[in-house]
């Protein structure tokens, strides 16, 4: 169990920064892309924290491939929040919004199509509503949480919240139609010359740890590529929080850059 006391102490450490930061950094003081930022560090710290209880767990029970695979799937979460922290914070300002302005409007837009969730939660209640109904309190609830960032739709004598299209976009003046995805956000932080080496490593462990998303028979990712006693794959988890540490300590320089 050398490596997981290791993992929890490489843990600890990277919560204790981002709880210094958090407090030092008042999220109502903070321009948009800062404040963005201490929220992506509010995920990777929540996700973080989640994976060091489990690591206790592994330290009560020895169960080290039972719970190695909710860990990874937690860490890859942390890696894509902190390179994408580290993009909006070196792709300048006005890139960095756009961004962020498509990514909600992205948000609104897979919203409408979680209409069965919201007809549940309505149920739940005990209320005993018809489902047309239910749908009609769902366009209202969407028209007020996101107004302006979807499009209602006159049909007949009802108004029809919509998804905005790709035309839509492009008429805003959006010089893109789809967020960045995590290769794209990995390559621009790779093409600048002092994070290079930080950004691969990030980026290695993401696409590492995005192999316990997927099955097979032989296995759950890599999770049980071997039966050994201290860590059960190929992964050396203390050096993989390390290498989310130097991402964090990136993120939570306060100058903002340029690329």
């Amino acid at each position: 169990m050398t490596e997981i006391k290791e993992l929890l102490v490489e843990e600890l450490t990277v919560l204790k920064k981002i709880q210094k930061y958090g407090k030092e950094h008042p999220q109502g003081e903070l321009e948009q892309v800062e404040k963005v930022k201490l929220l992506l560090l509010y995920r990777i710290y929540s996700n973080l924290y989640s994976s060091l209880l489990l690591t206790v767990q592994i330290l009560r029970t020895g169960k080290v491939s039972f719970f190695q695979l909710p860990i990874g799937l937690m860490l890859r979460c942390c890696y894509t929040d902190c390179m994408f922290a580290l993009y909006i914070q070196h792709a300048g300002n006005e890139r960095a919004c756009e961004e962020l302005d498509l990514r909600r409007i992205e948000y609104a837009n897979s919203m409408l199509e979680r209409k069965e969730v919201y007809r549940d939660q309505v149920k739940s209640t005990g209320m005993i509503l018809d489902d047309a109904f239910i749908d009609h309190m769902w366009e209202l609830t969407m028209e007020d949480n996101f107004l302006g960032l979807l499009t209602l739709d006159e049909n007949l004598e009802e108004l029809i919240v919509t998804k905005q299209s790709k035309g839509q976009l492009k008429e805003e003046g959006f010089s893109r139609v789809k967020s960045v995805m995590t290769k794209d956000v990995a390559d621009f932080l790779i093409d600048i010359p002092e994070l290079k080496s930080m950004a691969t490593r990030l980026y290695h462990y993401f696409k590492y740890f995005s192999q316990y998303e997927h099955f097979s028979e032989n296995g759950q990712g890599d999770v049980l590529a071997s039966s050994k006693k201290d860590g059960n794959d190929n992964i050396h988890l203390p050096s993989a929080i390390r290498a989310l540490s130097a991402g964090v300590e990136e993120v939570m320089k306060d100058a903002f850059k340029t690329a």
